[in-house]
């Protein structure tokens, strides 16, 4: 595609822009695409992307978080007038796997945020950027609305943060082409109160070198929002797909109870589940990496009336990964699973157990469940490095075997 700049002012003229790939242009990385927004930031058309009131200023490039025993790095942090904090990273789209990654990181990194307190935030800002004086976050964003009143700001800052309600945005090129797996894999995230869109910035030359960017929203309707509940102290709760908190969140597991965060355990097991996430593997282009869920569990996003897979260890010993089927729909695909056992079994390679509930659950949603244990019915004796290798053998074959049948079930 070529553009053309015209140039009526001295004499008519037009210079052509060929389009080029961001991915195939010479020194034009992740890393300079990150740049030029930080310098640039009115290249983000947040208008289109969120909707009336939202901007975005710049705060800080590769933002350090702290994630289980390691450290990962947001591409950008910005905040909005309206005090809403902006998450950004850019992706350059080369293979499959990215899109999967980059999506999940997002949400991942909107999750380690809204552990931090205003203070928090201000405070990694002063270390990472070498910002100095009373309230610099506040500063900033007055410099470029005025009108800002500072406390409004900072409550509205420390609400976002406090309940997870972020605007999210991946900016990168060659989005467009690849719209209707991001449209599944967006859609199929859960947990935080935030809006995710995305952004594709087409980059063109002309004969003499210079660069044209220009922004654009593909749908609006890539603009995804999710519901949480807060508790009493304003802490978010995980949402199963179906409407209802798991029981997960208040730390119940199938009726279990699980390892209380205030354990000296749980740094143990958040190893254990970094080095699951590292490790983990799966031959499906479209599945997501796996998720940290709570204290001694991960969640793997999956097609179809179900909420999340969760991989799980209770505080007995116990191992396994389960599968919840929301509303009559998720019922009669329980059903055809159920029906279809021999079959599923011999591609996994372990037995398979479902629970199909004839009463109202709790939540009120879940009709039945599908649970995976160690074959050897031993769970308790197996150790930690047998644990990580189970979970990665059968979570990678329990995607394979599901996802088809599930997606079967959404385009019914």
């Amino acid at each position: 595609m070529t553009a053309f700049l015209f140039d009526d002012a001295t004499e008519p003229s037009t210079t052509s822009f060929e389009r080029v790939a961001l991915a195939n242009a010479e020194g034009h990385s992740e890393r300079w695409l990150q740049e030029t927004l930080f310098r640039h930031p009115q290249l983000l058309p947040m208008f289109e992307m969120f909707g009336h009131g939202e901007s975005f200023v710049p705060l800080c490039r590769e933002l350090p978080l702290r994630f289980g025993t390691s450290t990962v790095y947001l591409d950008l942090l910005g905040v909005s007038a309206t005090g809403r904090l902006v998450l950004v990273e850019c992706k350059l789209w080369r293979n499959p796997e990215a899109r999967r990654e980059v999506i999940a990181q997002l949400f991942e990194y909107a999750s380690l945020l809204s552990e931090w307190s205003y203070a928090d935030l201000e405070a990694r800002l002063k270390q990472s950027r070498g910002l100095s004086g009373v309230n610099p976050m506040f500063a900033l964003a007055k410099a470029r609305h005025p009108a800002l009143q500072e406390a409004a700001f900072v409550d509205a800052v420390s609400a976002s943060l406090r309940g997870g309600e972020f605007l999210l945005a991946i900016a990168g090129d060659g989005i467009r082409s690849d719209l209707q797996s991001l449209r599944r894999l967006v859609s199929g995230q859960s947990g935080l109160l935030s809006r995710l869109t995305l952004v594709e910035l087409r980059l063109y030359r002309d004969p003499h070198g210079r660069t044209l960017l220009v922004p654009a929203v593909p749908f609006k309707t890539e603009v995804v929002q999710h519901r949480v509940l807060v508790s009493n102290e304003g802490v978010p709760l995980l949402l199963d797909r179906g409407g209802a908190p798991a029981r997960m969140a208040s730390g119940e597991l199938n009726g279990e109870p699980v390892e209380t965060d205030r354990t000296s355990n749980r740094l143990a097991n958040r190893a254990f589940w970094d080095r699951f996430i590292a490790n983990a593997r799966f031959d499906h282009p479209d599945q997501m990496p796996p998720r940290h869920g709570g204290n001694n569990w991960v969640r793997l996003e999956l097609p179809g009336p179900v909420a999340p897979l969760v991989a799980y260890r209770e505080a007995g010993g116990n191992v396994g990964l389960m599968l919840k089927f929301i509303g009559a729909e998720g019922r009669e695909v329980l059903q055809r699973l159920i029906d279809d056992q021999a079959a599923l079994e011999s591609e996994i390679g372990n037995a398979l157990r479902f629970e199909v509930s004839h009463t109202a659950e709790p939540d009120g949603n879940t009709v039945g469940r599908l649970l995976v244990e160690p074959s050897d019915g031993r769970p308790v004796k197996i150790g930690e490095a047998a644990q990580l290798a189970w979970f990665l053998t059968t979570a990678n074959a329990l995607v394979n075997a599901l996802r088809p049948r599930l997606a079967q079930a959404g385009n019914g």
